[in-house]
């Protein structure tokens, strides 16, 4: 697939500070990724950069990649960070199209950005086409029945229930697909803790 002319790519080479996995979405995700020594992994959607160091300590040489849209705040936040021999790949975004090649990744996983998809069944579509065979799709949102009614989600937010996103994971070629209910701990406005619920569902490339 032709490169996009607004990618931007920022590669490092140093050393990450592991730290230990929060009780957040993003890190209930990670903890469901079976990663090996030398897995490719690929992220859509990179928003922060705070659970890298937990991500490549599961494994030995891990190779990851990162889409991003919001250049600025991944720059800040990547700047800190260190590899420690991992090869790491930040790759900034504005459409559906992932610039890899068939077949690159053994993993894919996303969390909290299929409300903004303007094409969920695309993104997926892509996420199969660059999974090796056998390679697995973890995505984790926030379903309807709850984030739909949150005041502060009412206008760039689209919202769908589980059996939907099931059928997007179908309907690009996964197989194996399985749902897991999950809970994380955030803190609200206030300081409080407050557990929300959340769904990630898994398939596998045939």
């Amino acid at each position: 697939m032709e490169e996009q002319e607004d990618q931007n790519t920022l590669t490092l080479d140093k050393k990450i500070n592991t730290l230990p996995p929060k009780n957040s979405l993003i890190f209930k995700l990670l903890q469901h990724l079976p990663l090996k020594k030398e897995a490719k992994v690929l992220e859509i959607g990179l928003s922060s950069t705070e659970h890298l160091s937990y991500l490549l300590q599961k494994a030995e040489n891990i190779s990851y990649s990162g889409t991003y849209i919001n250049e600025a705040a991944i720059k800040e936040a990547f700047s800190t960070d260190e590899a420690d021999g991992n090869a790491i790949e930040l790759i900034k975004k504005t459409d559906h199209q992932l610039d890899f090649e068939d077949n690159s990744f053994d993993f894919c996983f996303t969390a909290n950005t299929i409300y903004f998809w303007p094409d969920p069944l695309k993104y997926l579509t892509e996420s199969y086409r660059v999974l090796k065979p056998e390679g697995k799709m973890n995505l984790a949102f926030v379903e309807k029945n709850f984030g739909g009614d949150l005041p502060w989600t009412q206008l760039d937010f689209t919202f769908y229930e589980i059996d939907e996103v099931k059928s997007f994971f179908k309907q690009s070629g996964f197989a194996n697909i399985e749902v897991n209910k999950l809970t994380e701990t955030v803190t609200d406005q206030n300081g409080k803790e407050v557990t929300k619920p959340f769904i990630m569902v898994s398939g596998q490339k045939k």
